[in-house]
């Protein structure tokens, strides 16, 4: 799966099914900061900038510290820290968001580097032990170590620190709301880096020589399903050759998509979470409901029914993580990718859209994925003096980042055909509003990973979902409620 670098602080948008929807609601990823009592000139009310909103400070040259731990293929901080101006907009924009910050509350921005993309975990336990931390805040892999940090006591909760706002448009609450165990905020995401989702890139030029639907039309309309991507696919998909076989190097498929760490993603899309954080902060396992097993029943028809898909697995970064037939290979028609493995498309001669994953059906409120972008947290150990600095620090460098540094990474991620297609950047807003987090893949208390569940389960061709989940399902229960009862007892 996916694991993440330092590079200027962006976007992180740190029945019971029925409290799905509302633990995972985000507020318009478009939202303004704090309208001003004065006027524009066109009497619409001036809007507050995040340097207006906070209070003055100076903090005589302290530095904010962020740990990162590193991986090229998918960064944990893209849009987070640059090191020089590079006359690349992207990159400069990072640096001048960060500039800013430096100058207005007179600081110096710094990262952290583990050895590897796995060493949080491992490195802030070695911190904690030691009483010397090397960072003000630490990165986490989106699965690694996530939950351990939580029950060995490492990590103080993010309430503790002032000038946090999370009903900013640049917090993802669901990051607050599905991973508050025991009723305790130990991880926040948001606008500090850019979030990684799953989600669909088709070809254009396929399409239209198709003569199928608009998918932009389907989703405005809110009947973008699997069953109407599956019907697609299935009329994309021919055998090239006349061999009657399908293969990769010679035929069309309608879909191309990963069955490694990205098929959770279509259990999200379908707006449902696989651990349930109830009142009380305590989680229950939500595997075994109806609409899961009909949801896993679809998304194993669209994978493996008939040869319409392509699916790629692999055992290395690069076979896992990326498509092995791509979009620009005129040979498929909708293609998973990553969003930052959208960056290699810029160069491709291929004239080609995004969209969000498939609905479970026309009835589902909003298009829902999971990030693959880790969390922020705070070291347990952290000096009382820094916390309001980390608190002004991050909140400015989130807004700013949410305003002035995710737009611009819409434009240099579309190519220019693309940029000037309003639909795409339509769905990217789309995508981005609907991200989740969910304690059932986020955290990992035991060996049996329910967010992970589903993935085992299409890797391995098995049908047998409710037959699986009862050889597993009391040891999940098991090791989570054992998890929420180690962190109730934190503190005490």
């Amino acid at each position: 799966m996916p694991v993440f670098v330092f590079a200027a602080f962006v976007m992180a948008s740190c029945s019971q099914e029925s409290a799905n929807s509302n633990n995972r609601a985000n507020d318009d990823g478009n939202a303004k900061t704090e309208s001003a009592e004065a006027e524009n000139g066109d009497g619409a009310p001036a809007e507050k900038s995040i340097f207006e909103i906070l209070p003055k400070s100076d903090f005589g040259g302290d530095t904010f510290a962020v740990y990162v731990p590193p991986n090229p293929d998918s960064p944990v901080d893209k849009g987070t820290f640059v090191e020089e101006l590079m006359g690349e907009v992207f990159n400069d924009a990072v640096y001048n968001r960060n500039l800013k910050v430096e100058n207005e509350y007179k600081v110096v921005l710094k990262a952290t580097y583990g050895a590897n993309w796995d060493s949080t975990y491992a490195d802030l336990k070695k911190d904690v032990k030691a009483g010397d931390l090397r960072a003000d805040v630490y990165f986490t892999h989106v699965i690694s170590g996530v939950a351990g940090m939580v029950s060995d006591g490492l990590l103080r909760e993010w309430p503790a620190v002032p000038h946090l706002d999370f009903e900013k448009p640049w917090w993802n609450k669901t990051a607050i709301t599905n991973l508050n165990i025991a009723n305790k905020t130990f991880y926040l995401s948001g606008s500090l880096s850019i979030q990684d989702p799953i989600l669909l890139v088709f070809n254009k030029t396929l399409l239209q020589n198709l003569a199928l639907e608009d998918p932009y039309k389907l989703v405005r309309e809110g009947i973008w399903t699997i069953e109407k991507l599956e019907r697609m696919a299935v009329d994309a998909s021919k055998d090239l050759n006349g061999d009657g076989k399908f293969d990769k190097a010679d035929d069309q498929f309608g879909l191309e998509f990963g069955i490694c760490w990205q098929t959770p993603s279509l259990m999200y899309a379908c707006d449902e979470l696989t651990v349930i954080i109830d009142s009380e902060g305590s989680p229950t396992v939500t595997l075994d409901n109806q609409k899961k097993i009909e949801a896993y029943e679809k998304i194993y028809e669209l994978l493996w029914g008939g040869n319409k898909t392509y699916c790629f697995n692999g055992s290395t970064t690069e076979t896992a993580n990326h498509p092995h037939m791509g979009i620009d290979s005129g040979r498929v028609l909708f293609c998973q990718y990553n969003l930052f493995t959208c960056e290699n498309l810029r160069a491709a001669d291929v004239e080609y859209g995004i969209l969000p994953l498939p609905k479970y059906d026309e009835n589902q409120n909003g298009y829902m994925t999971n990030s693959w972008t880790g969390m922020y947290g705070l070291p347990v150990c952290v000096d009382e003096k820094k916390l309001e600095m980390i608190g002004i620090v991050m909140e400015s460098m989130s807004a700013l980042g949410h305003n002035e540094v995710i737009p611009v990474y819409y434009d240099i991620l579309l190519k220019e055909k693309v940029s000037r297609d309003d639909d795409s950047r339509d769905m990217l807003d789309i995508i981005l509003a609907g991200i989740v987090f969910d304690s059932g893949i986020n955290y990992q208390p035991g060996s049996t990973q329910p967010g992970m569940f589903m993935k085992d389960l299409i890797v391995n061709k098995k049908q047998d979902y409710v037959s699986s989940l009862e050889k597993v399902k009391a040891k999940m229960d098991t090791e989570y409620e054992k998890f929420y009862e180690k962190v109730l007892e934190l503190g005490d």
